[in-house]
């Protein structure tokens, strides 16, 4: 087996220094989208209304992305806001109530929402949820993110051994 001369080397650490700045920003993209939750803003429901006046507090409205699966017990929604079509937020327990585990939530029949009938009809609903492939596990989510980090620096200190061993057969060093 021969040895790579000096062209070889500058080469080969030139090749892994382009490789690595290519690719540490998929790595890192890929990573955090296995860490990171995801957040939905003004998600529009409709909702009914008894006898042209009241709202309907027996009617259950899901969310689009509500968990199931293994997301029921280990990631229900967060950063739950529902509001009305002119922004203002409507007050949990007092004017909805939320089961955040399964994404179903009601009206109640309160001035804040019976002020909501006749403008548009609908309600509007931020949230964070787990994606399918969301890394429940805080220790999984802490690997994830050093992954990027350790190749970067193998990427690097290859480069690096690369560039001193050339140096060190030009008699630099």
């Amino acid at each position: 087996m021969t040895s790579l001369g000096t062209t070889g080397k500058l080469t080969l650490a030139f090749v892994t220094l382009l490789i690595g700045v290519v690719l540490i920003g998929t790595v890192a993209t890929q990573g955090n989208l296995k860490v990171d939750k995801l957040v939905i803003a003004d998600e529009s429901h409709a909702f009914t209304v008894d006898s042209g006046v009241d709202i309907n507090t027996t009617t259950a409205y899901t969310v689009t992305n509500a968990p199931t699966g293994w997301k029921i017990a280990d990631c229900p929604l967060t950063s739950i806001v529902i509001s009305n079509v002119t922004g203002v937020a409507l007050t949990e327990t007092t004017d909805y109530t939320i089961t955040e585990s399964t994404g179903v939530y009601y009206l109640k029949n309160t001035t804040a929402t019976v002020a909501m009938v006749g403008t548009d009809n609908n309600t509007y609903i931020d949230y964070t949820y787990c994606g399918d492939d969301y890394m429940n596990l805080q220790w999984g989510r802490t690997g994830i993110k050093l992954v990027p980090g350790f190749f970067a620096l193998a990427i690097l200190l290859t480069s690096v051994g690369l560039f001193y061993s050339v140096a060190k057969d030009q008699g630099m060093i």
